[in-house]
């Protein structure tokens, strides 16, 4: 287990059948935060901010990062019954608060059509899973990982944390762990390509509170797919959050972590 700057604790446990490495930090009530198909890089600023109000766990899916592979999974539900039994055997008390990211943002939706305990509020954020009526999800195989990074923001220069996690060198351990977080993502979503032919028909099964919140410049995920989750999902609210990429979270931290603090309450 390390402690880095800050409240943030990084460790590896062994939890629902994998070592899956989780980093946590702050107090009080529980949030679960699911990264996306890009993988998480680090404690990000909106950890940090939103640990000033929660106690924030996000752990790196397996297949992912520092997690152990997982050979076994084939598709989103297989990885979303997993993150059911993470919650479980992890100890987070259901229902509980849950940000997704993208694919992460699939998973939370694949759950909460399947069971209605598990979430309390669920934030998705430019979640995949939907095939947009206009435009096309972004290929990132088509692409370098470094062309998908630069391109899930709209100006990636004026982003401190584009400088400090993908418009640098890589270490040859970081090179890999991205390469194999693409690998994952090609298993889980390959096809048919990052969407479900079967989701939008589950979406009225939830009734978790939703905010969506997506980048009105998103060319990632396109926009229009915002509005086929909140015409599926009942009450689903949106934020959509100007001169914004793909991730809100990093592009335009403080008005992502105020739409979420702010529906969390």
């Amino acid at each position: 287990m390390t402690t880095t700057p800050g409240t943030v604790t990084e460790e590896t446990l062994e939890v629902a059948g994998a070592n899956v490495h989780v980093r946590r930090g702050g107090s009080g009530e529980p949030l679960l935060i699911l990264h996306g198909e890009l993988g998480v890089p680090g404690w990000l600023r909106a950890h940090e901010a939103l640990a000033q109000h929660y106690a924030v766990h996000v752990p790196t899916l397996p297949g992912f990062g520092a997690s152990s592979e997982a050979s076994w999974m084939m598709g989103v539900r297989d990885m979303a019954a997993w993150v059911s039994w993470f919650v479980r055997d992890y100890g987070l008390p259901a229902p509980v608060n849950v940000v997704a990211h993208s694919l992460g943002g699939w998973l939370a939706a694949e759950i909460a059509a399947a069971n209605a305990a598990i979430f309390k509020k669920m934030v998705l954020v430019a979640p995949a899973g939907l095939k947009p009526r206009q435009g096309e999800i972004y290929d990132y195989f088509m692409h370098s990982a470094k062309d998908a990074f630069r391109d899930a923001f709209v100006d990636p220069l004026r982003v401190p944390e584009y400088a400090k996690y993908y418009d640098r060198d890589w270490t040859p351990e970081e090179a890999e762990a991205v390469e194999n977080n693409r690998e994952m993502t090609s298993r889980l979503t390959w096809r048919p390509y990052m969407h479900s032919l079967t989701l939008h028909e589950l979406l009225p099964a939830i009734a978790t509170p939703t905010l969506l919140i997506w980048g009105r410049q998103d060319s990632i995920v396109p926009i229009d797919s915002c509005e086929r989750y909140q015409q599926g999902i009942a009450g689903a609210s949106t934020a959509i959050i100007d001169d914004c990429g793909h991730l809100p979270e990093m592009e335009q931290t403080d008005r992502f972590v105020d739409a979420v603090t702010g529906f969390l309450g």
